[in-house]
């Protein structure tokens, strides 16, 4: 099987090249224990999973449409999305192209449950990076009340002391000025970047001018002396590069030329596409969207037959926001309760103990960490009694990488047995009762949705559901029930085992 690594780490001052090579170490490793064939590698660098505006996971996806490999090979969840949505969409986008994902250093078993289990650490990974967050703001502050610096890039003209307080640079700061009187008088932001440039000049970063530099520096209110972080405002906070007057003119010179450009409508989110089907004729369907009179904008979910030339299907189209919503608390009311959650903590820990060979992974990395230490001491004993060869150091050196993999998988597989018991999966399901702090309605909706549903067949009057959860005959779990449109209740008629709708089911 020829599969790809997909590397990221995060911006920060402790993340490094070196956290992207331990990645891929470890994945190689992984790779060469379980018969993969590496053909492949995609390495973001100083990118935070939280988006997906990262060039080479794009270029991942891209290449997975045009099924350039087989699967992609993974460090942790969290590596490849810490956004629950965007992982989601694109671990859906890459199994409709046929591409598995694996995890070098985290054990998700193959069945439904693990799709819940998989779901749930990164709801993990998302909610400790939030949390970390809150954590370094609130630090963050505390230096901000002060007026000091609280680390990342400092404005061009500025420098910062061991204290952190922030002063004036006198090299950089007369460029800012350039800058400012240049465009003031109308000169173009290319000719500003060349007249910087060409004369050896640099961005704080220390990379050439360009034209949104331009536009960073004549907006930023630093150069007046106001000193902000996040809502904290202090007038002369910090000294000022600019007078009032200049800067203003600056600012009245950006309003004649900026061109009025509607701004972009965010892109709309239709959690259930890719995994809600007609009731009717087994189409997919896709979200669409439209406009009242008003002007307010509604969102709709509409089967592929019944749009274009050759209309072939009757299905109509039923509000985004409402039966989400419904689908949400119906999950609420049949799934999330105590003895349905119980059968899904006993499946999960089932499939874990069925498909995670740990005992033998730990094992055979006790085995392979006893013959490295060996093979090390031979060589120091060669190298000892003189018999010292470049061969021999550079084999020294590979074993004491390897050392390092084989000593981490340990430490992390030994980890494993700890990591998920009962009721810390029971408490975690919980957690899907209510939305976190910093969840949006929608997103609240976007992570149960994901969680839990495997596919949705939607009539006109009723709809059937398939859970990530087995039945006791192997089938996914099926529920069917009543949508009651006026009143937008349910009423449920029966939940069971698969039935022949041709989906998921029967799988």
């Amino acid at each position: 099987m020829g599969i790809v690594i997909y590397a990221r780490y995060s911006a920060g001052s402790r993340q490094t090249d070196q956290s992207i090579d331990g990645q891929i170490r470890v994945c190689t490793e992984y790779a060469k224990l379980k018969g993969l064939t590496i053909i492949g590698e995609y390495c973001d660098k100083h990118i935070s999973g939280k988006t997906d505006e990262r060039p080479e996971f794009q270029r991942l996806i891209a290449d997975a449409k045009l099924k350039k490999f087989e699967a992609v090979l993974v460090y942790k969840t969290d590596r490849f999305a810490r956004n629950k949505y965007d992982s989601a969409i694109y671990k859906k986008e890459l199994k409709k192209n046929g591409i598995q994902i694996f995890y070098a250093a985290e054990a998700i078993p193959d069945g439904p449950e693990g799709i819940i289990l998989e779901s749930l650490m990164e709801g993990l990974a998302e909610y400790y990076s939030v949390e970390l967050a809150q954590k370094v703001r609130r630090g963050m502050r505390e230096s901000a009340l002060k007026c000091k610096s609280t680390g990342g890039n400092i404005p061009l003209g500025y420098k910062v002391d061991k204290d952190k307080n922030i002063l004036i640079d006198d090299t950089s700061a007369p460029i800012v000025q350039a800058i400012f009187q240049k465009y003031i008088n109308g000169t173009p932001n290319s000719t500003i970047c060349d007249y910087l440039n060409s004369r050896g000049f640099r961005t704080s970063q220390g990379n050439l001018f360009n034209k949104n530099s331009i536009h960073r520096i004549i907006q930023n209110r630093s150069y007046i002396g106001e000193y902000k972080y996040s809502d904290i405002l202090i007038q002369g906070g910090m000294p000022a590069i600019m007078d009032l007057e200049t800067f203003n003119l600056a600012q009245q010179e950006r309003a004649k030329r900026k061109q009025q450009k509607k701004a972009k409508a965010p892109k709309a989110e239709y959690t259930l596409a890719g995994k809600m089907f007609c009731g009717y004729c087994k189409a997919p369907l896709h979200g669409i969207s439209g406009t009242g009179r008003s002007g307010e904008k509604y969102y709709y979910y509409t089967c592929a037959n019944t749009r274009g030339k050759e209309k072939t299907c009757h299905k109509a189209n039923v509000k985004r926001d409402w039966l989400e919503s419904t689908l949400v608390e119906f999950i609420k009311q049949q799934i999330l309760q105590k003895e349905t959650l119980e059968n899904i903590v006993t499946n999960i820990l089932l499939e874990q103990n069925a498909n995670n060979t740990l005992k033998k992974d730990i094992a055979f990395y006790e085995k392979k960490l006893i013959e490295n230490k060996r093979a090390h001491s031979n060589i120091l004993k060669m190298i000892e009694f003189g018999n010292g060869t470049k061969s021999l150091t550079d084999r020294l050196q590979q074993l004491e990488d390897e050392r390092t993999v084989l000593e981490n998988e340990l430490t992390h597989l030994k980890k494993l047995n700890i990591t998920f018991t009962d009721d810390q999966l029971i408490y975690m399901l919980l957690s899907f009762l209510d939305k976190y702090e910093y969840e949006t309605e929608q997103e609240y909706n976007n992570r149960i949705l994901t969680c839990f549903l495997s596919e949705v067949y939607l009539f006109d009057d009723h709809v059937v559901l398939f859970f990530n959860i087995s039945s006791p005959d192997g089938k996914l779990k099926e529920c069917d029930f009543d949508i009651i449109k006026a009143s937008g209740s349910t009423k449920t008629n029966s939940c069971s085992t698969a039935s022949n709708l041709g989906g998921a089911g029967g799988s």
